[in-house]
């Protein structure tokens, strides 16, 4: 296999690091473009040498499939969210390209399949119910659940990055966010149900748990936890990510949890990344992405731990094809060299960027990396989902104890917030 190549979905967040990565193996790439991460604003302009499944294809699978025959493809990576569901459709028809189980293969982007495969396989869920696209008929034990004082979580069956995501506490706002998605275009641009969830109970905490699939069984890659708020309209906001150590107590109780949902979902091969809130009910899925952690984790857990789920996948691919790798003990868990966080910026309410914040965050102690997305004298609303936080800017925070990277992460979003003015 040492002339495959390697196609690779919507490129875009983290799944712009493969080719260098893939570079180093000497394996060629092939990079497509499809509406569905434009329709997403995943990206905004066409991707560097990039081929464009609308303009090159039309479109059209089979002429998409041919290529890939011509051109020895022989590995296919979703890049990002939105290329996962033709990502599994193509790793399912090219021969002998490592692939999940063909079967319900919906059960990895679609929540609603997602939820209903967990509870088929007996993996313990939050009770959820669906409302189909189009549909405005709120079940009626929903709404008896919040006339009982019960909050509700809302989000989409399709979707990525908390879009669209609300907490809802009355029998109206339940329905306002039902018909938000229901009535809506999704954030793919195809129609969406609406998943109406029980809120997890307190005291609870959300993690990312990011692995890696081979036949030979599932690798943990690490482990990291969320601190967020909910805003006063209900929206979920991400102050930051935190990595945490491989023998921290509570990363066993959720990797073994994460592997029962692997299997739940017939994930065989590649990396997923997963969000489970755990508490007095034990682990449970909130969400779920068959391709690696965005918003450039990867990179920063390469730093942290030296390996990541990009890094990983790229050896394995290596591997595949036949060329000579470094060997390494698998399964073992990982260890950080230090500890280590990722700021997500945010906004309570509507504000111009003032610009300039870039260099005086990066003279702040531990901080390794800035990236402000946000434009000077652009305006913008108050945050709602991570894709808000993402279009303002991350800063990549670490430090020798747990008490340090607190200090740390507080002054970098006391400083980030100097460069926003209200309006």
């Amino acid at each position: 296999m040492s002339n495959s190549s390697v196609l690779i979905v919507d490129p875009v967040s983290s799944g712009k690091l493969y080719p260098r990565v893939l570079e180093r193996y000497g394996i060629e790439t092939i990079l497509l473009d499809t509406d569905h991460a434009l329709v997403s604003e995943f990206r905004t302009a066409p991707t560097p040498g990039a081929l464009n499944f609308a303009a090159d294809f039309g479109n059209s699978y089979d002429l998409l499939l041919k290529m890939c025959t011509d051109r020895s493809v022989s590995y296919v990576i979703a890049g990002s969210e939105p290329g996962v569901e033709l990502a599994e459709r193509l790793r399912a028809d090219i021969p002998d390209c490592p692939a999940g189980e063909t079967i319900l293969p919906m059960r990895r982007w679609d929540k609603q399949y997602m939820f209903e495969a967990l509870a088929a396989a007996g993996v313990p869920t939050l009770t959820t119910r669906a409302v189909p696209p189009g549909g405005d008929a709120v079940p009626a034990e929903a709404v008896a659940e919040v006339r009982a004082g019960r909050k509700l979580v809302v989000k989409p069956a399709r979707g990525a990055a908390s879009v669209g995501v609300r907490l809802v506490a009355t029998p109206g706002e339940l329905s306002d966010a039902v018909s938000a998605i229901t009535d809506g275009a999704g954030l793919f641009g195809g129609a969406s149900a609406a998943l109406i969830q029980e809120m997890y109970p307190a005291p609870r905490v959300e993690y990312a748990v990011d692995t890696f699939s081979t036949p030979a069984g599932h690798e943990l890659v690490c482990v990291s936890v969320y601190d967020k708020w909910v805003s006063a309209s209900g929206d979920f906001v991400y102050e930051r990510g935190r990595w945490l150590d491989h023998d921290d107590p509570v990363v066993r109780d959720v990797a073994d949890y994460a592997r029962r949902v692997l299997d739940a979902l017939g994930v065989r091969v590649g990396p997923a990344h997963m969000e489970i809130m755990s508490g007095p009910l034990g682990p449970r899925l909130i969400d779920f992405g068959a391709r690696a952690h965005g918003i450039g984790h990867p990179q920063h857990t390469h730093l942290l731990t030296g390996n990541s789920q990009i890094h990983r996948e790229c050896e394995y691919i290596a591997e595949l094809f036949g060329i000579p790798v470094p060997t390494a003990e698998r399964g073992t868990g990982y260890a950080l060299s230090r500890h280590g966080a990722l700021v997500l910026l945010s906004i309570d309410r509507e504000a111009v960027y003032l610009g300039g914040a870039d260099e005086e965050l990066a003279e702040l102690p531990g901080v390794l990396e800035v990236r402000m997305a946000a434009g000077p004298g652009r305006t913008y609303p108050p945050t709602k989902s991570m894709m808000d936080s993402v279009a303002l800017g991350l800063v990549f925070v670490v430090a020798d104890s747990a008490d340090e990277l607190d200090f740390r992460c507080t002054e970098v979003r006391k400083r980030a917030g100097d460069f926003f003015a209200p309006v």
